[in-house]
């Protein structure tokens, strides 16, 4: 190597020391030199290109930007030490039109190649091929969750990190920037949801400080499990949350709701009150629950139904109650907040609270009655006088123990219990003194009539006297009647049997509001009915008249031919009970008898004066013919005066309404299907041609058909009742 540079060196300096002859032209353009001379020179300095040739090669490569989809501005050279010139070219931000066509006077046909002017075709794609790819991707995904569920509820320990794939899919974009379908993203949050159900435990997951605590392999690994799980089921919250927050800020902005978001709210509800029923002592339920709270004031029907649902079922299963009074609490907070602009659903959930089934004295009978048997037991057991002694002295040392843990319990529990029932009847009253003219009025009333036996007897003469004045001065409708007076009669059936007021009022608005209840919209109120009649004819007899108990006898006599045939049964056992109890009631199946004078008026608001006595039951004549086989034979045993139907017990009217309930369009017997005539077309001919005969010779006495066979015995009994209709004329 080293020989071969010193021999280019010497070259290099010998080409400098010759001399160069110049070239001499002969007068005519040419030179003398020989032609190897000249195409010495030519090669050893190239032409220089002309202006006409930068320009062509400029367009060429500017048309080839253009044709292959680059969009780039030339920008200024730039002058760099060692490297010369620079050129710099940028992306173009906003597409110019003059630029993508050139004239053809610009760029002639033999500049530009013919493969570069024939623009390549886009590819055309239909709407079923994106149907189709659409249908592949979501089953493909819908296989994954599957498959991802399954792997996690085999080995939850070991494949908790498929958690986090599956609430990715929850998001409404993926992490490529693709947008999430709505099945993708239902199905996972289902999914998520039934997973979450079994691998989450019962118990509250704690924070493990694991740095400055030294744990075994086995709880280190319990651990970091429990942490995961939380940390998985809090993003998936989140999410849900996201879901109900972006809900609610566009109906604050009146903007229009998609299809997909309503759908996706529906099922975001639905995994919510799944989580909170399946987990209600788990991490984060207090704040699923403050979520649902503002879902029950939804405007939307199907969201309150979920959410109502929910709570009805959170209150009757909750043992611990701190739920329970989470909710009471929250709701009664979005009440103050919304004042009268609440959805009766608010409300009427309240009445779902167990707090007249707690009997807080079950406990101390209990207690009792395993005393007695231990010491029962103690006898049967055959020890040594030293052995007993000790034996003893033991059980009396647990007993000590075993009753204060008893009496803890059970003052918590009184204090929860009463730390809810202030709650809810601190929104009953707020409700009937701020806003009786509001929707929640009728839910307030039911459930302040179904719990007001636990309100201290102090308020009960107030309280009678606010619901005189809603139902004298308020336009309430029916219902809104009938619990204002259930609650009236609830309170004085309990412990305000000691208060010193007459509900004769209360008595005519309840006998006013009978008539109104029917088989239509409003048969389901017949519960709360027969509730308050077992109330005032049975539980508070002795403060009813004679007069005042026909009255009511009769009215329900005539309700029981408007209504279904459940609340048929439940009037007629009242009937038969009254019947059965009062001897002076026969009177009303006897229509010749009379007690007093007048004619009997059923639009007399007050049933002490309808005269009820001067009439009879006339409504049984109807009853016998009732199309349900049981309120026939109902009717028949009040007539005969028997006590039961069957052999048996005797059914409540409560009880008469629940078993029989049609609802369902379910008999309770099933009605037996009608037996099939034989030759009935033909009878039914024969019947219409006789009777077109017997309308053209009504001068001529009718000629009584020849005895015919048993099948067309019918036709001729249907004849012979109208020949004997008309000679009776």
């Amino acid at each position: 190597m080293v020989k071969l540079k010193k021999k280019s060196i010497k070259a290099k300096t010998k080409a400098k020391g010759k001399k160069v002859k110049p070239v001499q032209s002969n007068g005519k353009g040419k030179s003398n030199a020989p032609n190897g001379a000249t195409n010495r020179v030519r090669e050893g300095k190239p032409r220089r290109p002309s202006a006409m040739d930068l320009e062509k090669a400029y367009r060429r490569s500017i048309q080839s930007q253009m044709f292959h989809g680059e969009r780039l501005d030339q920008l200024l050279p730039v002058k760099i030490k060692g490297k010369g010139l620079v050129t710099r070219t940028a992306p173009r931000q906003q597409e110019n039109s003059a630029t993508n066509d050139l004239s053809d006077g610009d760029v002639s046909d033999s500049d530009v190649d013919s493969s570069e002017a024939v623009p390549k075709q886009q590819e055309i794609v239909t709407l079923a091929d994106l149907l189709v790819k659409r249908d592949a991707e979501i089953k493909e995904k819908q296989f994954l969750i599957g498959s991802s569920c399954a792997a996690i509820l085999e080995n939850p320990e070991a494949r908790i990190e498929n958690l986090g794939n599956l609430v990715d899919l929850v998001r409404d974009i993926n992490r490529d920037g693709s947008v999430n379908f709505l099945a993708i993203r239902k199905t996972a949050m289902i999914s998520l949801v039934e997973v979450f159900k079994d691998i989450v435990p019962e118990y509250r997951i704690g924070i493990v400080d694991k740095e400055q605590q030294t744990l075994k392999k086995d709880t280190l690994a319990r651990v970091n499990y429990e942490n995961k799980l939380l940390s998985y089921y809090k993003q998936f919250l989140k999410h849900l949350e996201r879901i109900t927050e972006k809900y609610t800020q566009m109906l604050r902005q009146s903007k229009k709701l998609s299809t997909d978001l309503r759908q996706l709210l529906e099922t975001t509800v639905q995994c919510m009150c799944d989580l909170v029923l399946a987990h209600p002592y788990f991490n984060y339920s207090p704040n699923i629950v403050q979520v649902l709270v503002i879902m029950l004031n939804d405007a939307k029907e199907s969201v309150r139904k979920i959410v109502h649902s929910c709570f009805s079922t959170l209150f009757k299963t909750d043992a611990r109650l701190d739920l329970t009074y989470h909710t009471v609490r929250h709701i009664n907070m979005l009440i103050k907040k919304k004042e009268r602009n609440v959805f009766p659903e608010m409300v009427s959930c309240l009445k779902y609270l167990q707090i007249h089934r707690i009997n807080l004295h079950e406990d101390t009978l209990l207690e009792l009655k395993k005393q007695k048997l231990e010491k029962q037991k103690s006898y049967f057991i055959n020890m040594s006088r030293k052995e007993r002694k000790r034996k003893k002295k033991l059980q009396e040392l647990e007993k000590d123990i075993f009753e204060t843990k008893a009496e803890e319990s059970k003052q918590v529990v009184r204090r929860k219990l009463t730390d809810i029932s202030k709650m809810a009847f601190m929104v009953y009253f707020k409700i009937l003194k701020c806003y009786p003219d509001s929707r929640v009025l009728s839910a307030t009333l039911e459930g302040l009539a179904k719990f007001a036996h636990t309100i201290n007897i102090e308020f009960f003469a107030d309280l009678v006297e606010l619901l005189n004045n809603l139902l004298e001065n308020a336009s309430l409708g029916y219902r809104e009647q009938l619990h204002c007076i259930q609650t009236v009669f609830v309170i004085l059936s309990g412990q305000g049997e000691a208060l010193n007021i007459d509900p004769a009022r209360f008595y005519s608005h309840f006998y006013k509001n009978l008539l109104y209840v029917n088989a239509g919209k409003n048969h389901e109120d017949m519960e709360s009915i027969l509730k308050t009649l077992d109330i005032i004819l049975f539980k508070r007899r002795r403060n009813v008249t004679y007069y005042r108990f026909v009255g009511f006898v009769k009215r329900l006599a005539t309700l029981c031919l408007q209504v279904l045939p459940n609340g048929s049964l439940g009037l007629i056992s009242l009937i038969r009970s009254c019947m059965n109890m009062n001897q002076q009631l026969d009177i009303l199946l006897d229509p010749e008898a009379e007690v007093g004078s007048g004619k009997f008026d059923p639009l007399i608001e007050e049933p002490e004066f309808s005269n009820a006595s001067c009439t009879a039951l006339f409504e049984t004549t109807c009853l016998t013919r009732h199309y349900h086989q049981t309120v026939r034979k109902m009717t028949v045993n009040v007539l005969k005066g028997a006590d039961t139907i069957s052999a048996g017990r005797t059914l409540t009217p409560g009880e008469f309404y629940t078993n029989y309930d049609c609802s369902e369009m379910v008999f309770n017997p099933e009605i037996p299907q009608p037996s099939k005539v034989k030759y009935a077309r033909r009878n039914r001919s024969l019947f219409a041609l006789t009777m077109v005969q017997k309308s053209f010779l009504d001068n001529c006495n009718p000629v009584v058909p020849v005895a015919v066979s048993s099948a067309d015995a019918l036709m001729f009994d249907y004849y012979n009742e109208c020949v004997k209709k008309q000679k009776c004329q």
